[in-house]
């Protein structure tokens, strides 16, 4: 759908003016809300956003990284062309699912640091060939004994689009002098992911009956979590995956390697996929079951209706500038840097939103992370 921006400012004016009048002409404490309802609101959102997101998104990242695993061993047995072409598509599924489970870094799931160990970006390049070039065995447990950036989603992808060439690739897996261990390489690291996302969706099924009644208002409670995981990924994503290639840190000079995925050219695949699990868990809209609650209905429900739609809005204005990206975010950043700034314009607006008028509205604590972008 096409964004009406005098819809989109109307209704920020008209946001502005409410929260304004509501200051000016109530009472502290006049305006309140029974909370039994919102309790019971939070935790169907908390169970929500578990059974129908994350939940779903385990078993399907469980299912793409074994596949992975299994397209990757067809391709150490027969190194072709075909083969290679395969394992990097299954790359991609393997991406596509993860970047919509990275928001969900809350809880225990955050103290174990199982997020870094999945995907470390960007990669220590210079260790993994070290250890490539070196005579240690190479196999999954000397993958797991090693640091989270030379392992992990983002190390495979250095692995599989070393080259910019699919042939030049493959020679980099038959004919160089440690083509066998970059093999094996590939191999423990695909077995390894396998283990971590099995060990994810463990680390879940012990926190689900405290993620989904940690129901308190404060920096435990499950929502506020949710809320600040938001705020940090849509902060990534102006700042560190747009922001440092955009020459934010540098003065100005475009640099391409800054971008997430910039050796598969799947970064504005990944911001796509971004911006999905965020609107998801905005709007408790995962495409499965009946129950659809999210922050959007809980806005709603403490009187915030306008501050909702402005947010909706938002997303799709998002949405429109990343389709309006039609190449790949690697080529247009260079020949078309206006569309790419546009689109760090409307995630910047995004995020403001988020992280102040949201969390106001839903008394949501916002904390400082190492996470922020930096």
């Amino acid at each position: 759908m096409k964004l009406n921006k005098n819809k989109f400012a109307k209704l920020t004016i008209l946001f502005a003016a409410i929260i304004t009048l509501a200051f000016m002409g109530c009472d502290e404490g006049s305006i309140s809300v029974n909370e039994q309802e919102v309790q019971y609101r939070r935790q169907a959102q908390l169970t929500n956003v578990y059974k129908n997101g994350i939940a779903v998104l385990n078993n399907q990242f469980i299912a793409e990284t074994s596949n992975l695993n299994q397209i990757a061993r067809l391709f150490s047995e027969s190194p072709t062309v075909t083969n290679l072409e395969a394992t990097q598509a299954q790359w991609v599924e393997v991406l596509k699912v993860w970047k919509n489970m990275e928001l969900y870094n809350v809880g225990v799931i955050e103290d174990s640091f199982i997020h870094f160990e999945i995907n470390r970006w960007p990669s220590n390049t210079e260790t993994i060939d070290n250890f490539i070039a070196s005579d240690e065995t190479i196999n999954e447990a000397f993958v797991t004994g090693n640091g989270s950036s030379t392992k992990g989603i983002s190390a495979i992808e250095y692995l599989l689009f070393s080259q910019e060439t699919t042939t030049e690739t493959l020679n980099t897996f038959t004919s160089t002098p440690n083509a066998a261990r970059q093999m094996q390489y590939l191999i423990a690291l695909t077995e390894n992911l396998s283990t971590k996302a099995i060990e994810l969706e463990a680390l879940w099924l012990g926190y689900e009956t405290k993620f989904t009644n940690l129901l308190q208002n404060g920096l435990s409670g499950s929502q506020n979590q949710l809320a600040n995981a938001m705020v940090t990924l849509s902060e990534q994503m102006v700042i560190r995956k747009l922001g440092n290639a955009l020459g934010e840190a540098n003065g100005g000079v475009v640099d391409i390697t800054a971008l997430e995925n910039n050796r598969s050219k799947s970064s504005l695949l990944s911001l796509k996929e971004n911006l999905q699990t965020l609107s998801n868990c905005y709007t408790g809209n995962y495409g499965q079951g009946a129950i659809t609650l999210g922050f959007n209905d809980y806005l709603d429900l403490v009187g915030a209706e306008v501050l909702s739609d402005v947010i909706e809005l938002s997303f799709e204005e998002c949405t429109q500038k990343l389709n309006a990206i039609t190449g790949s975010l690697e080529n247009e950043i260079v020949v078309d840097t206006t569309k790419v700034l546009e689109l760090q314009e409307a995630l910047n607006e995004l995020e403001v939103l988020i992280k102040v008028d949201m969390s106001n509205a839903i008394g949501a604590t916002v904390t400082v992370n190492s996470n922020d972008g930096d």
